[in-house]
């Protein structure tokens, strides 16, 4: 027999050495695929979420949105309807349609605020039955970024609540004795009620919130796992790197796009509404909001109703509550009642 032959330690010492630095470079390189599979998600996100889209017009003959197609209709063809602009605090041209009372003397107005992925149009619904059976002054605003107002991005309330204080400024400017209530739904109520947040004049009487979130942060973790999507990292972390994203190219950070911390601090009296049947904003969320707020409160939940259908779902029951809470909160507001239409 020959010799048992050694086995050398320097060998031993160089398979380990190797196995480890092979070890290390396997990890660099998930770290990498890692930190890509992120970025490239939470840009990914950013693109669909947080820029402006053109508003989705293949739903338009359906029966639910007729009222609002009817809407937009008597918004676009008033005769009486004007283009109002202002400048933003971070210089962004802004638009408005306002359509004024019928009386010279009136001095109500109702500013109506749209959600996401459309524009002032969408809210003629509501400005109509404000002008017309009520005989107010009506204001509807382009949020940044839809119709005709300026801006690459969208703050779901957070940027947007400033340019509301610049609306209140047109208004009194125009009309110091101005009573002024909020309307807004889904992502305009949530910029209503970021507004209430702040320190308003007094002239702000009123808030309707249909369809508001509690933080746009949950409602896209809540849609994440609506759609079921297959990610490439948790929904935490590519919500993390949605917010880095946002912050360095829109220059704020989504997390603080939150009704629910500003209505913690609001004095304006709201009616929290929300559609039983929603199932993009659930209506738990109103619930929290309704709980969380510090202001002269009350809500209507409307059986059946899906996301911004509860006035056309209930138009009885809608107005109904709007009416009551409103003339509650001060009788001037309904004062003068037009005849329906």
């Amino acid at each position: 027999m020959g010799k048992k032959k050694k086995t050398s330690k320097k060998s031993k010492v160089d398979v380990s050495s190797l196995s480890w630095k092979a070890f290390k470079l396997s990890s660099k390189v998930s770290g990498v695929l890692g930190a890509g599979a992120l970025l490239g998600a939470s840009n990914y996100l950013f693109e669909i979420s947080m820029k402006p889209v053109k508003r989705d017009t293949s739903h338009d003959e359906e029966p639910q949105e007729l009222p609002y197609m009817a809407g937009r209709k008597w918004m676009n063809e008033h005769p009486d309807r004007m283009d109002v602009w202002e400048k933003s605090e971070d210089g962004l041209k802004l638009h408005a349609n306002y359509i004024p009372s019928k009386n010279e003397n009136e001095h109500r107005f109702a500013i109506c605020v749209h959600g996401h992925a459309d524009s002032a149009e969408s809210m003629g619904v509501y400005a109509r039955v404000y002008h017309d059976r009520y005989g107010m002054n009506v204001l509807m605003p382009d949020l940044r970024g839809w119709g005709k107002s300026e801006g690459k991005y969208v703050g779901y309330g957070y940027n947007e609540r400033k340019d509301m204080l610049v609306w209140i400024d047109w208004i009194l400017r125009l009309d110091p004795d101005a009573l002024i209530i909020l309307h807004g739904i889904s992502m305009g109520a949530a910029t209503c009620l970021m507004t209430t947040g702040e320190i308003l004049p007094s002239q702000v009487k009123a808030c309707v919130s249909d369809a508001s979130y509690t933080s746009i942060m949950k409602v896209f973790k809540h849609v994440l796992k609506l759609r079921g999507m297959e990610l490439p990292v948790s929904e935490d972390m590519l919500l993390q790197g949605l917010r880095g994203i946002t912050l360095a190219r829109a220059r704020y950070d989504p997390a603080k796009a939150a009704p629910i911390k500003a209505v913690k601090k609001s004095k304006t009296p709201t009616l929290f509404i929300h559609g039983s049947e929603d199932t993009y904003i659930p209506p738990h969320m109103m619930t929290e909001l309704f709980e969380a707020a510090a202001c002269r409160k009350a809500y209507l939940k409307v059986p059946g109703a899906e996301h911004v259908q509860s006035v056309n779902t209930d138009p009885e029951k809608y107005w109904g509550k709007v009416e009551s809470f409103l003339k509650a909160v001060d009788p001037a507001l309904i004062a003068d009642k037009q005849d329906r239409v």
